[in-house]
């Protein structure tokens, strides 16, 4: 099905600050996370003051600031630093290799297969996979060992100093008792050299895992902070100066998890599925907007400031229908389905009529430009196969090229880089999801037609929406995380001892 070119938008272009602000939140990456810390630690330390005055209001704001800066960066900027020592000592790439892979990117494949020989990759493989497991590793237990252990004791020393009056023998001494389990760490890494050594004649396969696993805790920002989270947890309740105080640690700590890093996504989900008649997911506002944009060219390009609704959703959504039979068992790949280019367009002979086939060869060619070469030789998806065969403006693959880069910038479709293609296809699904909800409130309108009106209405709503859903998760958060969680600790506590007190300035007051 072909269409007729419309002008399509520049990625990232300028966009209202509201916009960049809802999307930026809605994301995962760490902005809702840092955002959040302002109210908990705004909201912690009020708590410890109208409880334990100064030193405990003191302990909570020293305890929240430098273990987020810790928590949100450390294992990211231990990763660098040690990316920097194997770069010089292994002679690892000086240049940025993500070591995420599917069936449709894989960028270590790809800077392999151009910059080594055959065995000179395979030696590489293995050395990066021992390598950046032990680096990650090593970066986890290093964030670990100072937000559990390392700041701990320096908060607990600089309470003894407001109580130099009174008896610190004791504490000290229950310091260094509580310092065993950091001894731990060298046994670790032990593991992670025994490991290397053993493993030298196994296949490449195993390194793979290790790259996998890896993977994880570089480039995933809930295994980053889950990771250190674990290691936090088990540290400062360790590091605790009594029972009291370590149940209290215990009960914060591992309930703040879930409204650090759960609550605002699940908050939106079940919100978009009532709002939305069981679909979870809802476009953001930005993408949402540059959509918008290019659905007015749409209407430029017919010369009328309104279509009908059929002719919209012919225009814009193509044909919609499923791969011919005769593509089955053409496809490879384990978990997702492509074909090589070339491959394609000897199919494509008996799929269209031969007067169309040069335009359907050219749209397969933009559509591989969609991914980087893989091996050195060009592919597509399955569903992008489906999208050629069907056409509609949103399935154009210059507009995609840009409606992708405008969500995940720069890094997109590039050889070394990695985005999952389950990612890319989630958020095709969105743009297909906002192109019907246009069509839906066109046919619940008076006019029963597509006008830009119409188009600015639903990029609005839709922006409403995504702050009003993203907001409450985080509002939501923020009560729990910066007031509720505190109560709920103070509370168990007194419900133990009797005692409204902090409980870890406990011996000063008894030797008072």
């Amino acid at each position: 099905m072909s269409i007729k070119p419309i002008n399509i938008p520049i990625a990232n272009t300028h966009m209202p600050m509201a916009r960049n602000f809802v999307s930026k939140m809605a994301s995962d990456g760490f902005l809702p996370v840092i955002a959040l810390e302002a109210f908990v630690e705004a909201g912690r330390t009020y708590q410890a003051y109208q409880r334990g005055g100064f030193d405990e209001a003191r302990e909570r704001i020293t305890e929240e600031f430098s273990g987020a800066v810790f928590w949100l960066g450390g294992v990211t900027a231990l990763n660098y630093v040690f990316e920097k020592i194997g770069q010089k000592l292994l002679k690892l790439p000086n240049k940025m290799v993500d070591i995420a892979s599917d069936d449709v990117r894989n960028p270590l494949d790809n800077y392999l297969d151009k910059e080594l020989t055959k065995d000179g990759a395979k030696i590489l493989e293995k050395t990066m996979a021992k390598f950046k497991f032990v680096k990650v590793i090593s970066s986890i237990l290093l964030a670990n060992a100072f937000i559990g252990f390392g700041l701990p004791k320096i908060n607990q020393a600089i309470t003894r100093s407001y109580h130099k009056k009174q008896d610190t023998e004791q504490p000290q001494d229950t310091f260094v008792n509580n310092n065993k389990p950091f001894i731990s760490k060298p046994s670790i890494e032990t593991f992670g050299m025994s490991k290397e050594e053993k493993d030298k004649q196994k296949s490449v396969s195993f390194g793979i895992n290790l790259l996998a696993i890896a993977n994880k805790f570089e480039s995933d920002r809930n295994y980053k902070l889950l990771s250190v989270d674990a290691g936090t947890a088990s540290g400062r309740a360790i590091s605790a100066r009594n029972d009291d105080e370590r149940i209290e640690i215990l009960f914060r700590d591992l309930s703040s998890i879930y409204f650090y890093m759960f609550n605002m996504p699940n908050i939106n989900t079940w919100l978009n599925k009532i709002e939305q008649n069981g679909n979870g997911s809802r476009l953001d506002p930005v993408s949402a907007e540059f959509s918008t944009k290019y659905m007015e060219q749409y209407l430029i390009s017919k010369g009328s400031p309104r279509v009908s609704i059929d002719e919209f959703a012919n225009d814009m959504l193509g044909k919609q229908q499923e791969l011919p039979k005769s593509l089955e068992g053409k496809f490879e790949g384990k978990n997702i389905k492509i074909i090589s280019l070339d491959k394609f367009k000897e199919e494509l002979k008996a799929l269209v009529p031969a007067d169309e086939l040069k335009t359907f060869e050219q749209t397969a060619e933009e559509m591989s430009k969609l991914q980087p070469e893989l091996r050195g030789r060009r592919i597509l998806t399955a569903g992008q196969v489906k999208d050629i065969l069907n056409g509609g403006h949103i399935n154009d693959p210059k507009f995609l090229q840009e409606f992708f880069k405008n969500r995940f910038g720069k890094k997109f479709a590039k050889s070394y880089t990695y985005i999952a293609q389950n990612d890319l296809d989630k958020y095709k699904q969105e743009l297909i999801d906002y192109v019907n909800t246009v069509i839906e409130t066109a046919k619940k309108s008076n006019a029963s037609e597509i006008t830009e009106k119409l188009l600015h209405k639903v990029s609005n709503k839709n922006l409403r929406m995504n702050a009003l859903n993203w907001g409450s998760g985080f509002a939501i958060s923020a009560l729990f995380l910066s007031t509720l969680i505190p109560k709920m600790q103070y509370l168990i506590t007194k419900l133990r001892t009797g005692s409204s007190d902090f409980p870890g300035t406990e011996e000063y007051r008894k030797a008072s």
